[in-house]
């Protein structure tokens, strides 16, 4: 029985990892959106935390799922 490590060619482990990725993604946002409506004191601020947000994060995930799909 060979006991070596589990041999995924490099395209399995790289959409494996964007999909992890994801979903912790999701998981966060899901956090973040629920403490900023329970806890935040100004509607305005609130607002402009999630148009930042989803400014820097959307691009990011998006250019991670593209090298994803290159690679």
């Amino acid at each position: 029985m060979d006991t070596s490590a589990i041999n995924l060619p490099l395209d399995t482990f790289l959409s494996l990892g964007f999909y992890i990725m994801m979903i912790f993604y999701i998981i966060f946002s899901a956090i973040l959106y629920y403490h900023w409506n329970t806890y935040s004191v100004d509607p305005g601020v609130t607002k402009i935390t999630y148009i930042f947000y989803l400014i820097i994060t959307i691009p990011l995930v998006t250019i991670l799922g593209i090298v994803t799909l290159i690679i």
